[in-house]
């Protein structure tokens, strides 16, 4: 591989802490090999005008989240107009595929689904109980008599009506 074709092609690993680390030595056809489902790599392809993000099926919630502000800071960084592509395991888009040579890589590993408890689960309510919460106020909102007066007009600026 030629010099510039390096300087076309750079990889970037996203660490947890939401820097980014340049992987190096890795070339178009050994790039699949980088691909795994815990992993977000940022991959820069200058002569494209692309950045792509490639987001494993199991990254971290953390990872995929900043991922799109490193690629954001990493174009401003390289004074490009590069277009951001975001690149979902199992979910690449064919550009992506063609521009590096690759075969989709089904998702076959998963975060656990995070589920929440919420307040309404904790107390052994159901979403079709009715709950009416109304506000109480104290005394009842005064209007000034020295409140705005706002008019709508025409465009020749004459008056339509008060509110």
């Amino acid at each position: 591989m030629e010099i510039q074709e390096f300087q076309n092609f750079l990889v970037y690993e996203l660490e947890d802490i939401g820097e980014k680390r340049l992987l190096e030595n890795i070339t178009p056809k050994t790039l699949q090999s980088f691909l795994h489902s815990k992993q977000v790599l940022i991959i820069v392809r200058r002569d494209l005008k692309r950045i792509f993000i490639w987001k494993g099926s199991a990254a971290p919630v953390k990872k995929r989240f900043i991922s799109s502000q490193v690629a954001i800071n990493l174009r401003e960084e390289l004074t490009e107009n590069c277009r951001i592509v975001s690149v979902d395991q199992g979910d690449e888009a064919q550009e992506f595929l063609d521009a590096f040579g690759l075969e989709s890589m089904p998702a076959t590993e998963f975060l656990d689904d995070m589920h929440y408890v919420r307040n309404i689960e904790k107390e052994g309510r159901s979403f079709s109980d009715p709950i009416a919460v109304m506000p109480k106020m104290k005394d009842k909102p005064k209007i000034s008599k020295k409140s705005p007066i706002f008019y709508m007009t025409k465009d020749d600026g004459k008056k339509l009506s008060n509110y």
